[in-house]
């Protein structure tokens, strides 16, 4: 497991902690996390777990609505073509 996997691990657990100098530690060991496959001291931390959810729905949301606009200009150029051609006959 590399480091970024267990990062997202610990960015969920209510024992993380910040170090200036290292970023997101392990706030029993003050060390980045050097576990494999899950950590036996992981505690969720409901709140950030919140977060990470309501951030991901935004990303989700923003995203439909890029494509549905896409289609509506798409459309709209589709018809004001076949309109176009109907008034230059």
């Amino acid at each position: 497991m590399q480091l970024a996997q267990r990062l997202e691990t610990c960015k969920k657990c209510e024992k993380r902690k910040f170090d200036m100098n290292s970023g997101i530690v392990c706030s029993l060991t003050l060390r980045k996390p050097e576990f494999e496959g899950s950590c036996k001291d992981f505690v969720v931390d409901p709140i950030e777990v919140s977060k990470l959810k309501a951030k991901s729905y935004k990303v989700e949301k923003e995203e439909k609505s890029s494509v549905s606009t896409w289609g509506v200009i798409i459309i709209i150029l589709f018809v004001a073509r076949i309109l176009f051609r109907m008034f230059r006959d």
